[in-house]
């Protein structure tokens, strides 16, 4: 038997649903269930909360269960806090994580659970499609000051700008499939990396501006 699930891939309905599978319940808060919810992220002080819960005995169940359905949202310093209880959880619990992608979470704390991937079906419409190619082509003709200033419109928010990545990432595969070019293949990775600081809490305009600077000219 797991003690720790980390569960990526699909949707997020899908995730979920997988989690209540693995845990053979609902997941909903109640005395042996601690769900830790991102607010608008997890710090060291939710897993602290989270030890002292898996540390009590369970009350009406056979065991405790701490669910993160948006692991995603984890601190890097919440990520190495968490390491030891997700190698060694405490006797009859059970820690279930979930994220869109595993290139979100840290090496070891992905090495520390049993992983599950579901496959990824998500795609853009053809209209999105459109949209996303409409901005890829924004930034490659823009000139180094005109990118800068595009960085506004697009970092509002961390939230924004993540959501921002994410869509350009999806219409870049959709488009390597294609159109397989070394740039775009080179633009991947940048986007999968800007992805990964920004869960590392770093600052949303400075990382967006490195990737605009970081776009194939046109």
């Amino acid at each position: 038997m797991f003690h720790s699930i980390l569960i990526t891939g699909g949707s997020h309905q899908a995730r979920l649903k997988a989690a209540q599978k693995q845990a053979q319940t609902d997941l909903d808060p109640e005395p042996d269930t601690l769900v830790l919810e991102a607010d608008p992220s997890i710090g060291i002080a939710d897993i602290r909360a989270l030890e002292k819960f898996l540390a009590r005995k369970a009350y009406q169940k056979d065991q405790k269960i701490a669910f993160i359905p948006h692991a995603d949202k984890l601190t890097l310093p919440a990520q190495n806090a968490l390491l030891k209880t997700l190698e060694e959880p405490p006797p009859n619990s059970l820690i279930i994580l979930l994220a869109p992608h595993d290139h979100l979470l840290l090496p070891t704390t992905i090495s520390r659970c049993h992983h599950i991937h579901l496959t990824t079906t998500l795609k853009l419409t053809p209209q999105e499609f459109k949209n996303q190619k409409k901005i890829f082509k924004n930034i490659c003709q823009a000139s180094l000051g005109q990118r800068v200033n595009l960085v506004h419109e697009y970092a509002r928010s961390k939230d924004e700008v993540i959501k921002f990545c994410q869509n350009q990432l999806l219409f870049l595969r959709q488009q390597i499939l294609k159109n397989p070019q070394l740039k775009i293949t080179q633009l991947i990775r940048q986007v999968t990396q800007t992805i990964k600081h920004l869960q590392a809490n770093v600052n949303p305009k400075l990382c967006l501006e490195s990737l605009f600077f970081s776009y194939p000219k046109a």
